[in-house]
């Protein structure tokens, strides 16, 4: 079976690395294609198609590939020159979209995964010019808002979602925002993320209540993290006299609003704030804490609070997206209305009033969540399945 992991940059995100890194290893002959960022040694059976960044050596890669696929398929070759024409009026833009295009073409998969929906606006000729089957990823704000702000968007999705084979969903919640935009209820499959086994293997100190109360939240800066809800609740804390430090580890620039709220609040002191971090030292930092706080407004189901439940760190997060259906409340986590920086704090409030046993008992309850539910190998083993139906191949 040959798959195509198409996410447009090579290395991609860590959830599309892992899967690539379990796919492969499964015996799946991977494609990948795209802009190769920096060099990477895969294992098992990848294969990388890179298209050049450069205008001269792109050029020179169209003209290649077109050769190609001239001699392959002169009938294809002319269509889709056609096709990329139509939806470019120059030159460099019609460059840039056959670079991407042609080695598909002359490498056709199986089964092409789209892993960001918004490829289907970028490149819509895919479903003329190619003949394999079509799986897609629905991820977080590529569902959940982009196509609310943007009309065109949600015509492509409407236009290109009957077209797909099958759909791989993170979590039941971003499945039925897909179903708006034409996607196939019975074409849906949830398959969760995953995390690496050996987070299950570190057990970490209960938090006792005589220390600093060590706060972490992480993910980027975006206001659908929901970060200044969370500062809310710290400046309540802070006035509440609890005794903590809340550190966000996020990429991008700092917010002028998050500034201004932490000198505002006069909670400077409490709050540091990391500006991004290799994923061993992230770990690191998280297993350092005593509670993961996640105040999103949206979410499909955050792989930080998998880490986290997967290490040992209590998840206290808010009821967005698919999380409900990760964390129950008093039972393997916290969860708490979203943009309710009171719910926050007292719930923050509970957790250090809690009992040892109580507390270690929500602990184990989330490792035990991970393992059953969020393991690499059910992963692996269900996106197979979910391969082989879209190829009517038995497992």
């Amino acid at each position: 079976m040959k798959v195509a992991l198409y996410s447009g940059n090579i290395p991609s995100t860590t959830f599309i690395e892992n899967l690539i890194e379990g796919l492969s290893s499964s015996g799946i002959e991977i494609y990948l294609f795209g802009k190769q960022k920096k060099k990477i040694n895969y294992k098992g059976h990848v294969k990388i198609f890179a298209t050049p960044d450069s205008g001269i050596a792109r050029m020179l890669f169209v003209f290649k590939e077109s050769g190609k696929l001239f001699f392959k398929n002169s009938e294809l070759f002319f269509k889709s020159i056609r096709l990329i024409r139509k939806r470019n009026s120059g030159m460099k833009t019609m460059l840039k979209d056959a670079g991407v295009l042609l080695p598909m073409l002359n490498n056709e998969p199986d089964i092409f995964h789209i892993q960001w929906a918004k490829t289907v606006e970028q490149y819509p000729e895919i479903f003329e010019l190619m003949k394999c089957r079509f799986a897609l990823s629905l991820r977080g704000a590529h569902i959940n808002y982009s196509p609310l702000n943007d009309e065109n968007l949600a015509a492509a999705y409407r236009k290109n979602f009957p077209a797909i084979d099958g759909f791989h969903a993170v979590s039941a919640a971003i499945g039925r925002e897909a179903m708006k935009y034409g996607a196939d209820l019975k074409k849906i499959k949830v398959i969760h993320s995953s995390v690496k086994d050996e987070l299950l293997k570190k057990k970490l100190e209960v938090y006792k209540g005589d220390k600093t109360l060590e706060i972490i939240s992480i993910g980027r800066f975006h206001w659908k993290k929901g970060y200044h809800y969370s500062l809310d609740a710290m400046n309540i804390l802070k006035n509440k006299g609890v005794n903590f430090n809340y550190t966000i580890v996020a990429q991008g620039e700092i917010p002028e609003e998050i500034l201004f709220m932490t000198d505002d609040y006069k909670i400077k002191d409490k709050v540091k704030i990391i500006q991004g971090l290799s994923y061993d030292k992230l770990i690191n930092k998280l297993k350092e804490s005593h509670i993961l706080l996640l105040p999103s407004v949206e979410e499909g189901i955050a792989n930080v609070v998998l880490e986290a439940m997967a290490v040992g760190v209590p998840v206290l997060t808010t009821d967005c997206g698919g999380m409900s259906e990760v964390v129950f409340d008093s039972a393997n986590g916290y969860i708490v209305p979203a943009r309710s920086p009171e719910a926050i704090s007292e719930k923050i409030i509970d957790f250090i009033n809690s009992d040892f046993n109580f507390k270690n008992k929500i602990i184990s309850r989330a490792k035990e969540t991970i393992e059953k539910e969020f393991s690499r190998e059910k992963q692996i083993k269900e996106f197979s399945e979910f391969y082989g139906s879209l190829l009517n191949i038995s497992p």
